[in-house]
């Protein structure tokens, strides 16, 4: 007994002890403590700490099972509706709906949730407050301050998916039942929702131990226990909180997404799904969102995620570079600076929280910096940079400056990628940034103390996820393309007249003003902003808009510009797709000549699809250059629209995507210039020419846009003379196996016309040194209103050459327009311009080039 007394008086005195030893903090609350990495615990206490008890959230995973045990685990369906989650597999992508093959063992056989989102409900229940399915886990408790995170991968596909979202719902009167021996059977109303194996209709979820979360204790009665679904049934989701939301269609891609959330009282977690609305003609057409492995995890797993309730969360301070140091706060003690309290409780009304915060007063002086930065991050992929969200709080007299910085940890270089200054008011706004790096790099946050010690600036909520996005707010970027649109053009504008390089302007516009898109891709709602290319009974098919970047610095480092397009026509013309095409150009000029380089990266033409659409496309130019966005208008006469938004630089040498928008050397649609294709005919009586109003061919307008001009052609009508030879001769193309195609007209009434296609070697324009691959032959009395019809031929090469038309004609012609070029190979189209091709062999025609020559 004396011993216990004797250690109770060393612990009462060891208290004492450490109690005077806590610093008194200066103008913020008392609580506030640095954000220097934690002191550890004594084992004693650490094994206390971790010890488990029913209010602990559950770290565990749903991986959905596999095979014939496809379940949807402890999660159940919210049963507003008749619309449900159901468990699935891969095998039923094209009976149920849903990804090919799921996450977790990367088969057909995995298991995954899955929403299908043309289904309508149940029109006899009555009206229903949420057109939606809703997946509720089970009963999560109070999260501490570190957090929980929350990681998971999601698919979402077709025309009838608008999104989904993860909810925190509050449940403050649900109480958890202790644990004991038996077992009971679920809630009627889990019959209907299908953990129910959709192959054998067998219910593999009938039975769930008693003291799990599935059941809560009525506060009414204690005695009495009943499902989280009788605690909903008068969910009306005002009280919900969206921790997250995705909205872009990934085709059939699984994506990853995570968050970090903290909560004081009993909840719940939804994952809602959430189809286009009931009238929306999208609604009739098939579409899924799929979930796998759902997974309650430990805060470390969720990366640099960090809410400032406990501690850093790996973000630790800088000590060699820095002068003092960031602190930890729940709101500060001065209405002159700092705010009251953390982001999420002043979002969301709660009264809990804390957050990373500068103190600016004494002992410090202007120009004092404090820097809290990450562990090592590995080198990004060129084609999946970071975005870096996070909330900052910047209000009081003399307020200095905020910065992120990338440093590279193998020169320990810092670079400045996102940098904002001043006062911006008594509120949380949020800032972010694209993060890219080739070597391996930390990131960190720099706060500067500014000119008054009344300049306290405030962090919290930092989160970072796969994809690019656009710098925010648009000053605080340093990338000078970077744009959301929503406050306005960031610098990019439309040529003047007098520069006659268009024929009209793009225009910022709100989505609410226009019939499609319905809202814009950076918040997703009717009043975001885009940019469109306007569309007026006046205009011609090949009118073109430009939208030019400012001028930005040249690097010998490639970069890749990324952005979200919308081309969409559902009413094109039967008679050929003609709604017209989105272009990327890089414009600089040649140092040692002084002459336009006009390089195009990226081009899509006519309808992609009723949706936003991610694109991206490499730029590299050691000189200043300038991007340019061209939209031209079709012949098509249509409601069509063509739009971009979230527009991103970023350092990396990305692959273009989607891949059919990549643009060969030697692609060429002629609307502007020849894409350095060459007149090579020796004959100066003769050439290839642009068609124009003055002379072209009669009947024939351009196959890209219905225009009067934008193709190329050669005519000879010399009757009493032999046939002349004409040649055009392409760039230097690299050695590789390519398919070639193009469009050609014939025209005339002369029997000797033709065309050939030749591969000729790279310091070679003569065709006797070439080797024709196609050759076409047109019959004499051509019709009077010449077609375009489509043609290509396969070319192997492992070395570079030219490509070379040569016509010939004595009265008549060809005319050549969209010539594209392919990293594959194909069958030469049409099959009697196969030189080996001979009139009535239906069968297959040896030693030809390509050896699968179609019947």
């Amino acid at each position: 007994m004396a011993l216990a007394l004797r250690l109770g008086q060393l612990l009462l005195l060891l208290h004492a002890a450490l109690t005077l030893a806590i610093p008194q903090h200066r103008k913020l609350q008392a609580d506030m403590e640095p954000l220097e990495g934690d002191t550890p615990l004594p084992e004693t206490s650490r094994v206390r700490r971790q010890t488990v008890d029913p209010s602990t959230p559950v770290q565990e995973t749903c991986d959905f099972g596999t095979n014939e045990d496809v379940v949807l685990c402890r999660w159940m369906n919210v049963n507003f509706t008749t619309l449900k989650w159901r468990a699935s597999r891969g095998e039923n992508a094209f009976w149920l709906g849903g990804p090919p093959q799921d996450v977790t063992y990367g088969d057909k056989f995995g298991g995954y949730a899955l929403f299908e989102t043309s289904e309508e409900a149940d029109s006899t229940r009555g009206p229903v407050p949420f057109e939606s399915a809703m997946l509720i886990s089970p009963l999560q408790g109070v999260t501490r301050a570190e957090g929980v995170c929350v990681k998971y991968w999601y698919a979402i596909d077709g025309l009838s998916a608008d999104r989904v979202r993860v909810l925190l719902h509050p449940m403050p009167n649900a109480k958890f039942v202790r644990p004991h021996t038996g077992t009971t059977n679920v809630n009627p109303d889990l019959a209907t929702n299908p953990s129910t194996n959709p192959s054998t209709g067998t219910n593999t979820n009938t039975n769930i131990p008693t003291g799990t979360q599935q059941q809560c204790v009525n506060p009414q009665n204690p005695n009495n226990f009943f499902s989280m679904l009788d605690m909903l049934r008068d969910y009306d989701g005002s009280g919900d909180v969206v921790l997250w939301e995705a909205r872009d269609v990934t085709q059939g891609q699984w994506k990853e997404g995570q968050l970090v959330y903290t909560y004081n009282l009993p909840h719940a977690i939804i994952v809602e799904g959430i189809p286009v609305p009931n009238g929306d003609l999208n609604r009739r057409f098939r579409g899924y969102i799929a979930i796998d492995d759902l997974n309650f995890a430990l805060p470390s797993e969720c990366g640099a995620f960090c809410t400032f309730e406990a501690g850093t969360c790996g973000w630790v301070q800088d000590k060699e570079t820095d002068d003092f140091d960031w602190s930890q706060s729940r709101g500060s003690m001065s209405q002159a600076t700092g705010p009251p309290r953390d982001r999420s409780a002043s979002e969301n009304g709660g009264m809990t929280g804390g957050f990373a915060v500068i103190d600016s007063s004494y002992p410090r002086r202007p120009g004092d910096r404090a820097r809290l930065m990450t562990e090592e991050f590995q080198a990004t992929d060129p084609n999946s940079p970071l975005c870096m969200r996070f909330w900052t709080h910047m209000h009081g007299v003399g307020i200095g400056t905020l910065r992120v910085l990338i440093i590279n940890t193998q020169d320990r270089k810092a670079r400045t990628i996102w940098q904002i200054s001043g006062e911006a008011g008594k509120i949380w706004y949020q800032g972010q940034v694209p993060i890219a790096s080739a070597t391996p790099f930390k990131i960190a946050f720099e706060a500067e103390v500014g000119l008054s010690d009344l300049g306290d600036i405030a962090l919290d909520d930092i989160s970072i996820i796969q994809g690019p996005c656009p710098s925010a707010p648009q000053i605080a970027g340093n990338n000078l393309g970077d744009c959301t649109f929503e406050v306005d053009e960031c610098g990019w504008i439309n040529p003047g007249v007098r520069d006659r390089l268009d024929e009209i302007d793009w225009v910022r516009t709100i989505a609410s003003e226009n019939r499609e898109p319905k809202t814009d891709h950076t918040i997703g709602t009717p009043q975001g902003f885009f940019m469109i290319v306007p569309k007026t009974s006046s205009l011609r098919g090949g009118d073109r808009a430009w939208l030019r970047s400012l001028t930005m610095n040249g690097s010998t480092i490639a970069s890749c510009i990324s952005f979200w397009y919308y081309i969409s026509d559902p009413t094109n013309e039967p008679s050929a797709p003609s709604l017209g095409s989105l272009s990327v150009f890089v414009w600089s000029e040649d140092p040692k000549t002084g002459n336009v380089i006009f390089q195009s990266v990226w081009s899509l033409m006519n309808h992609q699809g009723p949706n936003w659409l991610y694109a991206q496309a490499r730029v590299l130019s050691e000189t200043s250059y300038a991007i340019i966005f061209e939209g031209a208008w079709g012949n098509s006469r249509g409601n069509g629209f063509i739009g971009i938004d979230d527009i991103t630089i970023y350092s990396g040498d990305c692959s273009t995507l989607p891949p059919k928008a990549t643009v060969m050397v030697g692609d060429c649609d002629f609307q502007r210039d020849s894409c350095r294709w060459v007149n090579t005919t020796t004959d100066p009586d003769f050439r290839w020419s642009y068609a124009s109003i003055a002379r072209r061919p009669t009947s024939i307008l351009d196959h890209t846009f219905g225009g009067p001009l934008g193709y190329v052609f050669f005519d000879v009508f010399n009757q009493n003379a032999n046939p002349q030879s004409l040649r055009l001769t392409s760039p230097v193309l690299r050695g590789q196996t390519v398919c070639f195609s193009f469009w050609y007209a014939a025209f005339g009434s002369g029997s000797t016309t033709s065309l050939k296609v030749l591969q000729v070697l790279p310091d070679s324009t003569d065709s006797i040194t070439g080797e024709t691959l196609w050759k076409l032959e047109v019959l004499a009395g051509l019709q009077a209103r010449p077609e375009w019809k489509f043609a290509q031929v396969p070319i192997p090469a492992s070395n570079d050459f030219r490509i070379t038309f040569e016509g010939m004609a004595s009265n008549g012609g060809f005319a050549i327009d969209d010539i594209k070029i392919y990293k594959d190979t194909c069958l030469i189209r049409p099959r009697e311009a196969n030189p080996l091709y001979k009139p009535g062999d239906e069968n297959h025609i040896p030693g030809t080039r390509n050896a699968d020559v179609p019947t």
